[in-house]
């Protein structure tokens, strides 16, 4: 019971001491690593995304509250994304200006985030729930910036604020938390 609490000390201590752009860097920095990997299973320890008769869920009808379901992005859907975005981040050790950049590649939607010195980190996860769009990406980081070396997940989330977009990196599962406004680069 001791080793679990400090176990788990250890760990959230760590991943809030890790500056925000060493985890933007983890992920920017280990993009050809993660194109070589074949495609994962859905996040969730590899659960199946549907329930066992085979059907997606879906909310029962009426039912007040009801959240639409998150479904992969099409390119109709990304048509008002794509191009770059600029996404200026105020962290502890200073501002950093992301570029969030949406594309199509063989006709589906991938996207691309990168900082100045860090070349971009292709994301294929893209989901889209009523109007909010969630980008998913993780990667393994060991690198020079930081003593910290292992998993960074990475979870953005996009919501319409007027023209531009409210953006929220959630890096490994609310171990570090960010956000801005996107603004489309003209």
């Amino acid at each position: 019971m001791i080793h679990a609490f400090t176990f788990e000390f250890r760990r959230l201590f760590v991943l809030r001491t890790v500056p925000t752009y060493v985890l933007l860097a983890a992920f920017v920095t280990s993009g050809s690593a993660l194109a070589a990997r074949p495609a994962e299973p859905a996040q969730g320890g590899g659960r199946a995304a549907t329930p066992a008769a085979g059907k997606p869920a879906t909310p029962a009808p009426g039912r007040a509250g009801a959240k639409p379901a998150a479904a992969p992005v099409t390119p109709a859907d990304a048509a008002p994304l794509m191009g770059s975005w600029e996404i200026p981040l105020e962290t502890p050790t200073g501002r950093l200006v992301a570029t969030l950049a949406f594309r199509t590649e063989a006709g589906k939607v991938v996207a691309g985030v990168s900082a100045p010195q860090f070349r971009e980190h292709k994301i294929t996860d893209i989901t889209k729930a009523g109007q909010v769009v969630t980008l998913k990406a993780s990667a393994d980081y060991a690198g020079p910036l930081t003593a910290y070396s292992g998993p960074v997940t990475m979870v953005l989330t996009l919501r319409p604020k007027g023209a531009d977009l409210a953006a929220w990196f959630d890096f490994n599962n609310s171990g570090f938390q960010i956000g801005g406004t996107a603004k489309k680069k003209s």
